[in-house]
């Protein structure tokens, strides 16, 4: 069974009030010199779900205070409340994508709520409550503003690369860096070069063939240290180019973040990702950041959700 199929739940009713998009005059208003200014936005949509349920995940974000625990380190940040997604969304398991055109028209809201920030030089987005294939929207939005090009971060326990199979529904989560990096008629792309993609922190190994990716195994992560293994990846990254970093919580290990849509064993601790995070996310080229597969059903009490923010705010802080 495919770590996404495993996984179900999801509703698709927006009860939360959605601001509008800021205009390009207001969050200049914000802007921080030599700094960057981070917007939060919910994803309250579960793409690769079969049954709806519990997609406000973002909310438990709030519950812990995120805003407020970030603006405590330093942090420029805005609460900017949720992407707007209809609520008219299919849920469907047939082949090849699960409820799709669901995800192609979530990745589509993505792209035009997210496009104003990016066009802002210092604006990031910082997405919570999502599953893995928001990366497909958030890539095509930095894709058509960055005139400097695009490398993506995926860190992840899986590679998300298996192709999609006529004889079988797998959800977008797990086809995610397939479709960036293929062409294919369910996105229009642009595609990105395999180069232009690296998988961080993976222990189950490619699902294709002749992928091509840039990849760091969590063995590698182990060998060089966190710290170290991030210095060596931005190196390796031209200083041009614009960076999506996008991180599934997947990638810790179970016992350290049970709260995860599949909790994975063997993976990072959570002061490993500390430390690779505090590398990675204070390079400047860094234009979105997503965190996804926080499963807020599996944390009742709020408390692996507070440790992810704990994680965030000490990896940010100024």
């Amino acid at each position: 069974m495919n770590r996404r199929d495993f996984i179900v739940g999801g509703s698709v009713g927006l009860g939360a009030v959605v601001p509008n998009s800021l205009s390009s005059g207001a969050m200049a208003r914000w802007s921080v010199p030599n700094g960057r200014t981070f917007h939060i936005l919910g994803v309250p949509l579960r793409t690769g779900s079969l049954y709806p349920g519990n997609e406000n995940d973002a909310q438990a974000y709030r519950e812990v205070n995120l805003l407020a625990r970030l603006q405590a380190v330093g942090c420029m940040v805005n609460d900017d409340g949720d992407v707007t997604i209809p609520s008219y969304l299919p849920h469907h398991s047939i082949p090849p994508i699960r409820s799709w055109p669901g995800p192609r028209i979530a990745w589509d809201c993505i792209n035009e709520r997210i496009t104003p920030y990016l066009q802002q030089p210092g604006h990031v987005p910082l997405l919570i409550g999502c599953d893995c294939s928001i990366v497909v929207g958030t890539t095509q939005a930095l894709v058509s503003t960055s005139g400097k090009g695009v490398h993506v971060l995926y860190i992840d326990a899986h590679f998300d690369d298996a192709p999609p199979d006529s004889e079988h529904c797998q959800s977008a989560a797990s086809l995610a860096v397939w479709l960036l990096t293929n062409a294919s008629p369910f996105w229009t792309g642009p595609v990105l070069q395999s180069s232009q993609v690296t998988v961080i922190g993976w222990s189950s190994p490619s699902k294709s063939k002749q992928s091509g990716l840039g990849s760091v195994s969590l063995a590698e992560v182990r060998r060089l240290g966190p710290q170290e293994t991030a210095r060596q990846i931005l190196a390796g990254i031209p200083a041009s180019k614009a960076i999506v970093l996008h991180l599934d919580i997947d990638v810790f290990e179970k016992q350290e973040m049970p709260a995860a849509y599949f909790p994975h064993l063997g993976g990072l601790n959570l002061s490993e990702g500390k430390e690779l995070l505090a590398v990675l996310l204070r390079d400047p080229r860094i234009r979105i950041i997503e965190v996804s597969e926080y499963a807020s059903l599996r944390d009742l009490d709020r408390q692996w959700v507070g440790k992810l923010v704990d994680l965030l705010a000490e990896s940010l802080k100024a």
